[in-house]
């Protein structure tokens, strides 16, 4: 399964998920489905940037687009979820701001502790340190920020990172399948363990079990996303500029024409 793909797959998931929160009353099968979209653009936006990250030029150039996105997608995220309620518009952050940290916890990873770096060579315990807390403070930030998927939503982005480094060579997996998809699940099952227990407050148990019963079509949708990423070549696909566009914009464009038309029919 190439990047063209997975590209598809991200839009379509993202654009189902949307749909039926804005427009079915029970939207629990859309809902489902929906959770298959942000690991797949998290997934995405990791494998882009071990192909990017050596290139000065390509990385302050993917930074300022990232910027960019983000600035243009707060718009159409703030009508999709709150309409023309103007006051509660800071409530919430679109996913680009949950991205752009994750892409700032691998640029810093990229720094502390290099892909070149061998076995002969340990990293220093400093190092290791600092990018632990480093990545403690971009989840914080997420979460103070009330961007999508609060502290883990970043750390998903970096799991992916780590998925790749370890598990491809240049831009070819050395794991096989069943590695690749046990690593996977693993990665979707520690990223929902702490999701469900933020969400409950960092409360007790109960509490904790209640988040997990509420939200068990994530865990359906997680589940089929790590299906779906182990299939991945690493292999870029169909890549014409047209549809590069048409995938960086779908975000930003579609939830402006989903929340107008909210609006417009008064939902």
């Amino acid at each position: 399964m190439n990047g063209f793909v997975l590209r598809i797959i991200a839009m379509l998931t993202m654009l189902i998920d949307h749909i039926g929160w804005n427009f079915l009353d029970n939207p629990i099968v859309f809902t489902w489905i929906g959770r298959i979209a942000f690991p797949v653009y998290a997934f995405l936006l990791a494998e882009g940037f071990l192909i990017i990250s050596k290139d000065k030029t390509r990385f302050i150039k993917q930074v300022s687009f990232l910027l960019m996105l983000t600035i243009l997608s707060e718009p159409g995220f703030d009508l999709l979820e709150f309409r023309l309620d103007y006051a509660h518009f800071m409530e919430s952050q679109s996913n680009m701001i949950t991205l752009i940290l994750g892409f700032l916890g691998m640029s810093i990873t990229e720094l502390l502790l290099p892909r070149e770096t061998t076995t002969e060579d340990k990293p220093q315990k400093t190092r290791i340190i600092a990018l632990l807390i480093t990545y403690l403070l971009i989840g914080i930030a997420n979460y103070k920020m009330d961007s999508n998927f609060n502290i883990v939503g970043p750390w998903l982005v970096i799991a992916f990172y780590w998925y790749m480094r370890k598990a491809k060579q240049d831009k070819e997996y050395k794991w096989k399948w069943g590695k690749r998809f046990a690593f996977l699940l693993a990665i979707f099952t520690c990223y929902l363990t702490l999701y469900f227990w933020v969400r409950s407050g960092f409360g007790n148990a109960e509490m904790w079990w209640q988040e997990v019963v509420n939200y068990s079509p994530w865990i359906a949708g997680h589940a089929l996303a790590a299906i779906i990423l182990s299939f991945s070549n690493g292999k870029l696909g169909y890549h014409e500029k047209w549809f590069k566009k048409l995938y960086v914009y779908f975000y930003p464009i579609h939830m402006l024409v989903i929340g107008i038309t909210c609006v417009v029919l008064g939902r």
